[in-house]
């Protein structure tokens, strides 16, 4: 089971040292820390209800707070400033823990104080000039670093909130509108060269893919369907091998990288390219359910060389995806069911959520399927309403009828508005005749079958 076992990969990854909580990506290339990947992994303990874990392992970050106020842990990557505080925002929307807020909040104004200098004097007025090393590979202004710098500052606008700051939390507020006004117009600037592609750099040299990914996920900074995202959404899956994302000009797969790409579909409601791409992960997943990081050729050995699996970061990013696709948080919605495979909603199948750490309590229900019908049963405990409640539709199935607690509803596109506090969905449905046959026996046999239409080919042609 690939959920479980990434849990594991990435506990097996924790040290403690002395007091210290140290949230590694693996016991192999990457023993080390690093904010970036124990971001991740620390949200992902938070969203599977492991909130001592995550709280043990956030304490260590506060030792990457430099004298000046930025969070880093390697040298040039400024995108942990915006991790770390995104980090803090979440394991408090997620917990509510005040005693946590206060001791972090701290930290967190000294942090915003490093960014409102580095903005003014810089002459973009964004995230500084920075080689990071890694990921992007570049000089310059990283798009992504300014992606991340926004959803920490959504995050520490969310904290100062809940502890009542609500002065300074206007004024993080402010930052955070001039800082994306400012943002925008220089990817409207740069995109206008490049059909909407938003590039690794904001000087539009060339560089890997990887932060120019984010602007909707892990927070929306554009709009879902902005041309600038629909354009690099585009422009990224274009370069995919074997169903999921490359790297370095397309030499070698990326597993994790992918997923950038899959969280920006779920909120966009493009349900079958998610599910598509979550087979197309797991096929590229070992006997163990480990997930690597690159080094392997497309349509090549799968030999990934010394980049050892597990990696730390796609464990919890896959357990974070199959966590959206059931239940995810979107500003002040709630929405149920992103997306499901087709494999899922069979006659006599159940889907099952239970105690499901959300902003807004907890969420349980199960759904479960019948010959042309399902019952969705839920049994959420709210301690913050949502605003709106969303139960998404699947996109293969023709539905003719929805009651809520007895009562007819319209479904729009492939959405239903539902009442808070609804108890049970009753939806009459048929499969699409055009409906594609989506399940992992499926996408193993497809690849397998294109392999061999390669290697027969390699055979006769060469390389």
């Amino acid at each position: 089971n690939t959920f479980k076992a990434n849990l594991v990969y990435d506990l097996i990854a924790r040290n403690k040292v002395d007091e210290h909580y140290i949230q590694k990506v693996n016991e192999f290339q990457y023993d080390a820390f690093w904010l970036r990947d124990a971001s991740y992994i620390v949200r992902m303990y938070d969203l599977s209800g492991y909130h001592d874990i995550a709280r043990q392992c956030l304490e260590f970050f506060l030792r990457w707070q430099q004298p000046d106020g930025n969070f880093v842990s390697q040298g040039g990557q400024y995108d942990g400033w915006g991790q770390t505080l995104w980090a803090f925002g979440q394991h408090y929307r997620i917990t509510r823990d005040m005693a946590f807020a206060e001791k972090f909040y701290p930290a967190i104004k000294k942090a915003i104080s490093w960014l409102r200098q580095a903005r003014r004097s810089d002459p973009l007025h964004l995230m500084p000039v920075t080689t990071p090393g890694d990921n992007e590979n570049i000089t310059g202004h990283v798009t992504g670093h300014n992606f991340w710098a926004l959803a920490g500052l959504k995050n520490a606008i969310a904290l100062a909130e809940g502890l009542g700051y609500n002065e300074e939390a206007k004024s993080f507020r402010r930052e955070y509108e001039d800082f994306r006004a400012t943002l925008v117009k220089h990817l409207k600037r740069i995109t206008a060269k490049t059909r909407g592609y938003m590039p690794p750099g904001l000087e539009g040299t060339s560089g890997n893919d990887w932060g120019n990914m984010l602007a909707v996920y892990p927070e929306i900074i554009l709009d879902p369907f902005d041309p600038m995202v629909t354009a690099t959404l585009n422009a990224t899956r274009a370069k995919y091998q074997e169903g999921i994302m490359t790297y370095a000009d397309g030499r070698y797969l990326h597993h994790y990288l992918t997923m950038k790409n899959t969280e920006t579909e779920v909120i966009r409601g493009d349900q079958q390219m998610a599910i598509e791409e979550l087979y197309a992960l797991l096929l590229h997943t070992s006997a163990t359910h480990a997930g690597f990081e690159f080094s392997i050729w497309p349509w090549s050995t799968r030999d990934f060389g010394m980049n050892m699996a597990p990696h730390g970061w796609f464990s919890a990013k896959f357990r974070t995806l199959l966590r959206n696709l059931m239940v995810r948080e979107q500003d002040e919605q709630l929405h149920l069911l992103s997306c499901v495979s087709p494999e899922w909603v069979k006659s006599g199948e159940r889907i099952s959520i239970s105690r499901a750490p959300t902003y807004f309590g907890q969420v349980n229900f199960e759904l479960s399927c019948e010959p042309e019908a399902a019952v969705l049963s839920l049994n959420n405990q709210f301690i913050n309403r949502p605003k709106e409640l969303v139960l998404h539709l699947p996109w293969f199935m023709e539905v003719s009828s929805v009651q809520v607690d007895g009562k007819a509803m319209p479904a729009k596109n492939v959405t239903v508005s539902l009442p808070i506090e609804t108890r049970r969905v009753e939806i009459q449905w048929r499969r699409k005749a055009e409906a594609p046959n989506l399940n992992y026996e499926t996408a193993v046999a497809d690849y397998k079958r294109e392999y061999r239409r390669r290697y027969e080919e390699f055979l006769m042609k060469g390389n």
